[in-house]
């Protein structure tokens, strides 16, 4: 039996694939999936949005769409993404007023440093993203870029997608910010009591009972925190919704 391959088919599972491969490469919600696991689904993915390109036999077309198909993954990735730090950044925020920010390990997933909190309320949202429903989300997003912008389309990135960048890392660090006041508050009061302690007490030894004292602040108050990271969740993935749509009418 014959095997044949058809030269426009596999032109257009290597530009969708190139897409997608993109949009898993910039998008953080995919760093902490084994290698083996984004190259699967980069090529199912592509297999399941490809089309036949008439075009296969120039190079010139090919090329160009690749990269215009890389430029799109990589835009929709990185904007629809940039809001899910807010996860990591509230844990940072706590983690650098306890003093635990020493204490950063390496994650072998991420291939970045991390600190505890950060870890935990990052770990924490992407197993709530997933069972709510987050990964089909993104699917059906990337889909959607198909149909606003073709295999072999053009696109014309206007300068309100930059706009959308900042307005995104301001709601971004708001949000942290908010997230994490409950543990914020309840340190900085605990410095307070410190400051005060050392200026009427000069004699005792602050510098050495205040590590485990702000450590059991932060613990005692983190549970808090926990209690806003589904809500956090919920108006997460309302905004990176939004910002499929906005991102794709800016292309």
């Amino acid at each position: 039996m014959d095997f044949v391959v058809n030269a426009d088919w596999v032109s257009g599972l290597l530009l969708a694939s190139t897409r997608v491969a993109g949009f898993v490469i910039a998008s953080p919600i995919f760093k902490s999936f084994p290698t083996t696991g984004r190259t699967a689904l980069v090529l199912v993915l592509g297999y399941a949005f490809a089309e036949p390109v008439a075009e296969a036999g120039d190079l010139g077309v090919l090329l160009t769409a690749g990269f215009t198909n890389a430029v799109i993954g990589l835009t929709l990735g990185f904007l629809t993404g940039l809001i899910f730090y807010i996860f990591t950044v509230g844990g940072s925020l706590i983690d650098f007023t306890s003093s635990l920010s020493a204490a950063a390990i390496f994650d072998p997933m991420s291939k970045d440093r991390v600190t505890i909190f950060g870890r935990i309320f990052n770990m924490l949202a992407m197993a709530m993203f997933l069972l709510l429903g987050g990964d089909r989300m993104l699917i059906s997003g990337i889909g959607l870029s198909f149909e606003a912008v073709e295999i072999t389309g053009t696109i014309s990135l206007s300068g309100g997608l930059a706009d959308v960048a900042v307005g995104l890392m301001g709601r971004m660090m708001i949000g942290a910010i908010e997230m994490a006041m409950p543990a914020l508050a309840a340190l900085f009061i605990t410095e307070v009591i410190l400051g005060i302690a050392a200026r009427f007490a000069p004699q005792s030894n602050v510098f050495l009972i205040g590590l485990p004292v702000k450590l059991f602040a932060a613990f005692a108050s983190v549970s808090a925190v926990l209690l806003l990271v589904p809500e956090t969740l919920n108006g997460v993935m309302g905004i990176m919704s939004d910002t499929f749509r906005t991102a794709l009418l800016g292309m």
